[in-house]
């Protein structure tokens, strides 16, 4: 491991023995992830026994569900789920990746961020393709864009009132609710408003924390600034890992440009 993988492994043991971190969130969706960066980061999530979710890239990407499957990771979670027949296509192709017993280890679930998707939402937990979702994310950020807000409406109470009503269906239909998006120390407030029966977790960008329990310690701010060093670490890890394919293409262009030059001028 490089140094900034050996302080991801540190953080991410620090925080699940000291604050009860459940586990990792990447994404193929709006991280962009490789399979190699991937793999890196899903072995340092293992190797400090943790768990590792995966935003798969669409409510169909069957390439996506096979290489979360490979990794051995536990949760996939399909993002922009709007309709019943987008859910509907997400199991349906989930099953096709996994089988019966492969299935029941792996929890499968849905992002609502859309204001269209919350409207929604209980018509798609009606459809008989949603008994196999584990729950329902609510992501903050790009809810609050679908409706021309900005990362300031995470924590209002009209956002609280969506993510109650969520909660609310959460809990008719038999689902966990985890919340994300703009998770800071000030969104504390806003989680604790929440059923605790219901609320599973709050996710940073990369952290998933037990609601259940960081929610009473005392050092959860703490937990979340040990969150944020995480992310700030993997960020420098996959610059780190660009960065060595980018500078040998570099020299590489420089080489062939100077024989290009050379050739063209005779």
């Amino acid at each position: 491991m490089n140094k900034y993988e050996k302080n991801m492994y540190e953080l991410l043991k620090d925080l699940k023995e000291n604050h009860h971190v459940k586990g990792i969130k990447i994404s193929f969706e709006d991280e962009g992830l490789t399979g190699e960066l991937a793999q890196i980061i899903a072995s340092i999530a293992f190797k400090a026994g943790v768990a590792v979710s995966m935003k798969i890239g669409g409510c169909e990407a069957r390439r996506d569900m096979h290489d979360a499957k490979v990794l051995g990771v536990n949760k996939i979670v399909a993002p922009m789920i709007e309709t019943p027949y987008a859910l509907k296509k997400f199991i349906e192709a989930s099953h096709v990746i996994y089988s019966d017993e492969e299935y029941a280890d792996t929890k499968f679930m849905v992002n609502i961020e859309t204001i269209t998707g919350f409207k929604n939402l209980e018509e798609m937990l009606q459809i008989k393709e949603a008994q196999d979702i584990y729950g329902i994310v609510l992501g903050r950020v790009d809810f609050s864009g679908s409706m021309g807000k900005d990362r300031s409406f995470v924590n209002s109470e009209e956002m609280m009132s969506y993510a109650e009503k969520m909660a609310s269906l959460a809990q008719k239909y038999g689902k966990k609710l985890f919340v994300g998006g703009g998770v800071s120390g000030e969104s504390l407030k806003f989680f604790r408003q929440l059923p605790k029966e219901v609320l599973e977790c709050f996710e940073t960008r990369n952290i998933i924390f037990d609601a259940q329990y960081s929610l009473t310690d005392a050092k959860v701010e703490q937990a979340l600034t040990k969150a944020m060093g995480f992310e700030l670490n993997w960020m420098q890890c996959k610059k780190e890992f660009y960065s060595r394919f980018a500078n040998a293409e570099t020299k590489r262009i420089a080489m062939i440009e100077e024989r290009y030059n050379k050739q063209k001028a005779q």
